[in-house]
């Protein structure tokens, strides 16, 4: 049995093209029932398009489907995954994605979880790899969004946010509510001893195509990071080796590598802005969508 595990916003957009991407991804690998969980999270759950592609997906696949309202404390009964696809939207008022994952993380039922955001593409064989996979861009044509494309051509070490599979008895049982970035957490948590990755895994993201979208979503980032470093300082020496400078341009062509000086130089005013913010503890509005980000138009 498997777990697939999606935390999604009452205000996703795109969860149905995700879903459908996930199935055409799994295909005929599995070995035997999976469960797909959509912890849908957030004010307006129940009348949001989300549950709509949620129960559209389910009407659409001809499988057996439930609705559950959770209340974050503890599991609520699901039913019976003796088919070969069984699906539940667990419904949940308050927003978070740590909250989302911990209802993820309860209600799982396989040892095995593959946990994937609501608004990412899928390579054709993104479930070979039971680990990390590899998180690419689709960047559109367009001169910012080449800028934002230029770190993707240096191979970091981290755990994929957006596509990452474990075996549920390594995970701890619960993540901290506030956790602004909480996969980082989770990786720290388990160690770079423990994180095996499967870069043949790919998922794909869409870029911020404006200057604004680039500060919701880097602001977001950077303040994460200020939080790990001032509130859970022990897990520093967990991180696995980030490449330094001359390695990563060694990566790089001429171009990419002027644009990746760009890049930096736009996140340490984005790291400045949320040191500003998080000293005075002006954490609200971090979790505003990037709206761009939801666009999968054609390139």
């Amino acid at each position: 049995m498997l777990t697939l595990a999606v935390p999604c916003r009452s205000d996703e957009p795109g969860l149905a093209r995700t879903l459908e991407a996930a199935r055409a991804a799994l295909g005929g690998t599995q070995a035997g029932p999976v469960e797909l969980l959509v912890c849908i999270n957030g004010p307006d759950r129940v009348a949001s398009a989300a549950l709509r592609d949620v129960r559209a997906f389910a009407r659409g696949s001809r499988t057996p489907f439930a609705e559950v309202a959770v209340d974050g404390i503890g599991p609520a009964p699901l039913p019976p995954a003796d088919a070969p696809l069984t699906v539940a939207a667990l419904l949940v008022g308050r927003a978070g994605k740590p909250l989302a994952w911990n209802v993820l993380r309860q209600h799982a039922r396989a040892p095995v979880a593959i946990f994937f955001d609501a608004d990412v593409w899928f390579a054709p064989d993104a479930s070979a790899g039971l680990a990390s996979g590899k998180t690419i861009c689709a960047p559109r044509p367009r001169p910012f969004e080449r800028i934002m494309a230029a770190p993707y051509g240096v191979d970091f070490p981290n755990l994929s946010a957006q596509l990452y599979a474990a075996r549920l008895g390594a995970l701890p049982p619960a993540m901290p509510e506030d956790l602004i970035e909480p996969e980082r957490w989770l990786e720290l948590v388990v160690g770079r001893e423990r994180v095996v990755r499967v870069p043949e895994a790919r998922v794909a993201v869409r870029l911020p195509a404006t200057l604004a979208d680039f500060c919701r979503q880097r602001v977001r980032i950077e303040m994460g990071k200020l939080q790990l470093a001032r509130e859970y300082p022990d897990l520093a020496v967990r991180s696995a080796p980030q490449p330094r400078a001359r390695a990563a341009l060694a990566s790089l062509g001429a171009a990419d590598a002027a644009r990746l000086g760009l890049y930096l130089a736009m996140r340490s005013m984005a790291h400045a802005v949320a040191w500003w913010r998080y000293r005075r503890g002006a954490t609200d509005g971090i979790w505003r969508q990037a709206v761009t980000t939801k666009r999968w138009d054609a390139a």
